[in-house]
């Protein structure tokens, strides 16, 4: 079992199509909470991971798009339930 603590700050979109590029905005969100300076007090080791998940997948751009940026690792629920 491992003991190891990966930090993330994601969202998750529930629609019945995959999520495309005009969501390529909520990526840029999450990088700028990301680049937020920590809190009080606050620990922070590596930058936390960017990953959106979304329940239908993503559209063929938003993917290559988040390939291109560091630390954005799109979920569906495949990769969600099987790890892959």
């Amino acid at each position: 079992m491992s003991t190891a603590t990966e930090t993330a700050i994601g969202e998750a979109k529930g629609t019945l199509t995959p999520v495309g590029l005009p969501h390529l905005e909520r990526l840029e969100h999450l990088e700028h909470l990301r680049g937020l300076p920590p809190g009080p007090g606050a620990r922070v080791g590596a930058l936390p991971g960017l990953p959106p998940f979304a329940r239908s997948g993503f559209a063929g751009g938003l993917r290559r798009e988040a390939g291109r940026r560091g630390g954005v690792e799109p979920v569906d629920l495949h990769r969600m339930y099987r790890g892959e």
